[in-house]
């Protein structure tokens, strides 16, 4: 269910130390009809602002996740799923694919399903994603007498990038 807007903006203006006026001349400097009474309704939820205007005030207030600042969780007010554009994209290309295209997302996502869920219930806040992998890289010998030569060889190592060209 999504949260009183007017509260989470006068918390929000209030936690970036900015005046009523302020974000009124913003908005105003910005297009928008946006006396400093019509910040107090807003604040005080007897009306709205408009998308536009919530945007530029997000912005201002440092607002970076806007749907979760407002309490949208994902799902309507009877439990069913609310998709986002993004979701909506996701699943009409997930409808073009062919048996063994959707077999490959399916594996992936139940996998990854798998991996948040046990990283959820561990609450590790490391993860190891590759373990297998070893740092390659010329260093200081530390179990023999090292050689100019030695040292020179090491040193050609360090600096070569044709690796990485």
């Amino acid at each position: 269910m999504l949260s009183n807007i007017g509260i989470i903006l006068k918390k929000s203006r209030n936690e970036a130390k900015m005046s009523v006026k302020q974000i009124s001349d913003i908005l105003t400097q910005k297009g928008f009809k946006a006396s400093e009474s019509t910040i107090y309704s807003w604040e005080n939820g007897n009306s709205q602002p408009t998308p536009g205007a919530l945007l530029v005030m997000c912005g201002e207030y440092g607002i970076k996740d806007i749907l979760n600042t407002f309490g949208y969780d994902g799902y309507n007010e009877d439990g069913s799923i609310q998709l986002n554009i993004n979701e909506v994209d996701l699943v009409e290309k997930y409808r073009t694919l062919d048996t063994h295209g959707k077999d490959i997302v399916d594996i992936v996502l139940n996998k990854e399903s798998e991996r948040m869920t046990e990283l959820k219930t561990s609450q590790a806040t490391v993860i190891d994603i590759q373990p297998h992998l070893e740092v390659n890289a010329a260093h200081a010998r530390t179990n023999i007498d090292v050689t100019d030569e030695d040292q020179a060889h090491d040193d050609a190592i360090m600096n070569d990038d044709s690796e990485w060209e």
